[in-house]
C-alpha cells in the first residue's frame, strides 16, 4: 500500500498537475489504484483495475438475470457471481443497453457460448467487443456471429441470436435465455412484415446459449405462417422467426422434419473462424486500434461528434502488447470529478501502453466495484453519477482461482490520522496470504504492544510527539506509527451560549475541541481558564460564582482560545418569589403536533383564575394518527429568565384530560422534560406544579406545554373536551 503526492510544472502552457494516488494489491496480479487529478483546474477522480497476464485470475460476463431482455444492477450481479462460487476481486458495467427492454447494443458470449449476437454485419463494426481467447488471453476486435441452419438437402443462414430487432428479411432464433416469460417479444414490426412470416417451433435440447462450432439436431414441431404475439419458447426446444424473403426459404427446409443448427465467431478484420473465444461482451466504441489512438475524426465517424467532445463518466478498457489488462472509469459529479472527453480517454489508455481499447458504457451506469485489499465483500468504489447503482444489462467479472490460505503474508495497516492527546482509538488491520487472498483478523491471535495499550486501543499520551507500537500475528511483525498533537482545528465552549448565575451557584463547564472534523475531548490539564473579574471561582472544570457583576471567562486550549460571557447576580432571599410568564391575556398560541390534528386553542372568557381570560384547549381524538396521542401549544415569548425552582399552571379540569407536560431548553442548549400533573381528573380551578433544577442555566425557553394521552383505546374517538390554562408562573 503506498501514497503519494506528485507536483508537475509545465513550464509550457502553464499547465500544473496534481496527482494523488493511492495503490494496493487486492489478488495476486491483480492491483486497484484511485487517483485524485487536477488538471489545468479540472479535478477527475478515476479508479483503476491493473491485471496482469499468466497469473490466476480470470474473466467471465455476468448477464442480468441471466436473461437477454432484462437489466440488474451491477453489485447484485456479482453477487450472483460469488454465489455461485467465483471469488470476485473487481467488476465493471459493459455493454450499452435498450433502455426500455435490457437488450444489450451487442455481442455476449459466455463459457463459449453464444448469449445474443449483433443486430446486423455494420453492427459488429460498431461496437467492438473485449473477449477471452482460448488460452485465457484477452483481445479487443471486431467480431460476429454467423448460424446455419441444415437439412440434408438445404442451407440457410441464421443472422440473429435472441435478438428481437432489425428482423426484416431476416432468419432469426430464440431460447428460453430470450426472456423470463419464457416468450418472444418482438419490436419494430410493420404490418408488411406481419403478413410475410414464418414462425418455426423446433424441439431437441434444452439450450439458452449456442457452444461455438457445436452442431445441434433438432425436429421441427410445427411451421404457422400466421404472426402472433408472445411466441412461447419450448423448455426443450428453440424458435426461428423468419420475415419477407427469408419467409419462403425457412418454410422450404423445414420441410425436413429432422435439421442442424450451428454457430461460427467470424473476426471481421480477417474473416476468421474464432470458435476458441470463451468470453467476449461489447462496448461502445474504439478508442485505441492497432496500437493507434483514435483522433476525433475517427471516433466520429461512427458516433455523433458532440458525444465524443462532452465530459461524462466513462468506463475504459485496454490490453497492452504483453496481454496485460487496464480497466479505468473516471467519475463524473458536479464539483470532484468532470468525467472524461473521448479524446481524453483515449489518451489514458495510450499513457497505459494499450495497444488496443475502446469503452464500455458511461455515464450513470459506469461503476467500478472492487474487493479491497486483505476484506472479503466487494463494494462500489467509484461515485456513479446517478447517485446509486443503475441497473444495466451485463458485467465484466474478475475473478481469482486462488483459494485464501490460513498463514498470514502481509499485514495492512490503515493510514492512521493523527490523535490529540489523551484520546483513546480502536487500531484495525486487514490481513492476506501470499497471494494477497484475504483472511479473517477474528481467526487470528493479533498482539498490539506499546505504551496505553489494552487490547486493539491505543491511548495517545499526554505529551504531544509521536507514538510507536508493536503488532505482530503469526511470524508477521510491524511497526505502527502516531503522530499526537495538542494542537486542535476549533473548540466550542458551552455551546457558546453565555452563562447567567446567581451567587453561590455552580455549574460544571462543558468544552469540545475539534481534530480536523473529529470531535475530541480536551484533557483538563490541557485547559488554561482566565476569568476577566474575579466574581467567580475554577475547580476542575466547576465555576462557582462568588459575587454579583459580569466577567469574560476565556479558555484557552490547543491553539484555540474561546471566550464566554457570565453574569452572576444577586441571591433571592425569598424562595416563594414568582414570575408571571403568560396571563393568558393576550398572545399568538399555535396549536401543531404531528400525532393529533383534532385540538385547538384560543383565549376565552369562560373560564378564568385571574384576569380577563384564559387559553381554551378544545380537543378528541378522532386526529389521533400514530404513538402517542401528544397535543403540544407553544407560544414564543415563553421563557424564565432567571433561576427557578419550579413552574406552576392554573388548570380548569374536565375530569378527562391526560398527562400535562412541559418541554424545556436551557441555555447551554440541554432539553428538559417536567411533568405538572399525571391525569387532569377534577372539575374546576386547580394550581398544579413542576419542579426545575435551580443548576440549569438560565434564561430557558419554555418550548411547549402539552397533554398526552397513552391510552390507545381512547385512538379515534370524536366526543369533544375542553380544559382552560391560566396563570403560568416560574418560582425561585
Amino acid at each position: 500500500m503506498k501514497t503519494k503526492l506528485c507536483i508537475f510544472i509545465l513550464l509550457l502552457g502553464v499547465t500544473i498537475q496534481q496527482e494523488k494516488t493511492h495503490a494496493e494489491t487486492i489478488s495476486r496480479g491483480v492491483d486497484y489504484t484511485t487517483k485524485q487529478e487536477n488538471t489545468s483546474g479540472i479535478p477527475q477522480t478515476i479508479q483503476q483495475i491493473t491485471v496482469a497476464p499468466g497469473l490466476g485470475n480470470r474473466f467471465a460476463t455476468m448477464k442480468g438475470r441471466d436473461h437477454v431482455l432484462a437489466t440488474e444492477s451491477l453489485p447484485s450481479q456479482v453477487s450472483r457471481s460469488t454465489a455461485s462460487g467465483n471469488r470476485v476481486v473487481a467488476a465493471i458495467n459493459a455493454d450499452m443497453y435498450k433502455v426500455a427492454s435490457g437488450l444489450p447494443i451487442g455481442l455476449q458470449i459466455q463459457q463459449n457460448a453464444v448469449l445474443v449476437s449483433h443486430s446486423v454485419k455494420e453492427s459488429a463494426l460498431k461496437f467492438p467487443s473485449f473477449v477471452i481467447n482460448g488460452q485465457g488471453k484477452p483481445e479487443i476486435g471486431s467480431y460476429g456471429v454467423v448460424g446455419t441452419l441444415k437439412s440434408s438437402a438445404r442451407s440457410l443462414t441464421i443472422h440473429s441470436v435472441n435478438r428481437n430487432e432489425n428482423l426484416e428479411n431476416r432468419t432469426n432464433i430464440f431460447t428460453n435465455a430470450h426472456h423470463v416469460s419464457k416468450k418472444i417479444n418482438l419490436v419494430g414490426l410493420s404490418d408488411a412484415m406481419k403478413k410475410e412470416v414464418a414462425i418455426v417451433t423446433m424441439k431437441g435440447s434444452s439450450v439458452r446459449a449456442f457452444k461455438l462450432g457445436q452442431r445441434y439436431s433438432w425436429t421441427v414441431d410445427r411451421a404457422e405462417t400466421t404472426f402472433r404475439s408472445n411466441i412461447s419458447i419450448p423448455a426443450d426446444g428453440v424458435v426461428l422467426v423468419a420475415f419477407g424473403k427469408q419467409k419462403k426459404p425457412l418454410l422450404d427446409l423445414v420441410k425436413e422434419k429432422h435439421v442442424t443448427t450451428q454457430f461460427n465467431l467470424i473476426q471481421m478484420s480477417n474473416l476468421q473462424v474464432r470458435n476458441d473465444i470463451e468470453e467476449a461482451v461489447s462496448g461502445y466504441n474504439w478508442l485505441v486500434k492497432e496500437g493507434i489512438g483514435l483522433d476525433l475524426n475517427a471516433l466520429s465517424e461512427n458516433h455523433d461528434r458532440f458525444l465524443m467532445i462532452v465530459r461524462k463518466a466513462r468506463t475504459l478498457i485496454g490490453v497492452t502488447a504483453d496481454q496485460t489488462v487496464h480497466i479505468v472509469t473516471v467519475d463524473q459529479g458536479r464539483t470532484t470529478s468532470k468525467g472524461f472527453t473521448m479524446l481524453e480517454a483515449v489518451a489514458r489508455m495510450k499513457q497505459l501502453g494499450a495497444v488496443s481499447a475502446l469503452a464500455f458504457d458511461g455515464g450513470g451506469s459506469t461503476e467500478m466495484v472492487v474487493r479491497r485489499a486483505g476484506e472479503f465483500p466487494v463494494r462500489t468504489v467509484n461515485v456513479p453519477a446517478d447517485g446509486r447503482s443503475r441497473s444495466i444489462t451485463n458485467s465484466l467479472i474478475v475473478s481469482t482461482r486462488y483459494v485464501p490460505e490460513k498463514k498470514v503474508a502481509y499485514m495492512i495497516i490503515p493510514e492512521q490520522p493523527e490523535l490529540y492527546v489523551g484520546e483513546t482509538r480502536q487500531l484495525t488491520i486487514k490481513l492476506t496470504d501470499r497471494n494477497s487472498q484475504p483472511i479473517d483478523v477474528n481467526q487470528k491471535k493479533i498482539i498490539l504492544s506499546g505504551t496505553g495499550v489494552s487490547g486493539m486501543t491505543v491511548k495517545a499520551p499526554l505529551q504531544p510527539g509521536k507514538w510507536t507500537g508493536q503488532l505482530a500475528v503469526d511470524q508477521i511483525k510491524r511497526s505502527v506509527t502516531i503522530n499526537i498533537t495538542n494542537r486542535l482545528s476549533g473548540m466550542t465552549f458551552n455551546g457558546g451560549k453565555p452563562l447567567l448565575l446567581k451567587v453561590g451557584q455552580k455549574v460544571r463547564l462543558t468544552s469540545d475541541g475539534w481534530l480536523n472534523d473529529r470531535k475530541v475531548t480536551i484533557p483538563l490539564n490541557e485547559k488554561k481558564y482566565q476569568l476577566k473579574q474575579p466574581i467567580s471561582t475554577i475547580s476542575n472544570d466547576v465555576l462557582t460564582a462568588k459575587k454579583p457583576g459580569k466577567t469574560v471567562l476565556t479558555l484557552s486550549a490547543g491553539g484555540q482560545m474561546v471566550s464566554l460571557p457570565i453574569t452572576v447576580t444577586a441571591p433571592t432571599t425569598s424562595t416563594n418569589q414568582s414570575t408571571v410568564i403568560d396571563s393568558f391575556e393576550s398572545g399568538v398560541y399555535l396549536s401543531k403536533s404531528p400525532y393529533v390534528s383534532s385540538y385547538s386553542t384560543m383565549l376565552s372568557t369562560e373560564q378564568k383564575s385571574a384576569g380577563r381570560s384564559a387559553l381554551k384547549l378544545t380537543y378528541n381524538y378522532s386526529g389521533w394518527s400514530k404513538q402517542n396521542g401528544a397535543m403540544y401549544i407553544t407560544n414564543a415569548k415563553w421563557k424564565i429568565t432567571s433561576p427557578a425552582t419550579r413552574l406552576s399552571l392554573d388548570v380548569y379540569g374536565d375530569q378527562k384530560a391526560p398527562w400535562l407536560r412541559a418541554q424545556l431548553k436551557d441555555a447551554g442548549g440541554r432539553s428538559h422534560t417536567v411533568d405538572f400533573v399525571k391525569r387532569v381528573d377534577w372539575t374546576g380551578f386547580k394550581t398544579v406544579q413542576a419542579k426545575l433544577d435551580p443548576t440549569w442555566p438560565a434564561p430557558i425557553q419554555i418550548q411547549s406545554l402539552y397533554f398526552v394521552e397513552t391510552d390507545v383505546k381512547k385512538k379515534g374517538t370524536v366526543q369533544k373536551s375542553k380544559v382552560y390554562l391560566d396563570q403560568l408562573k416560574a418560582w425561585r
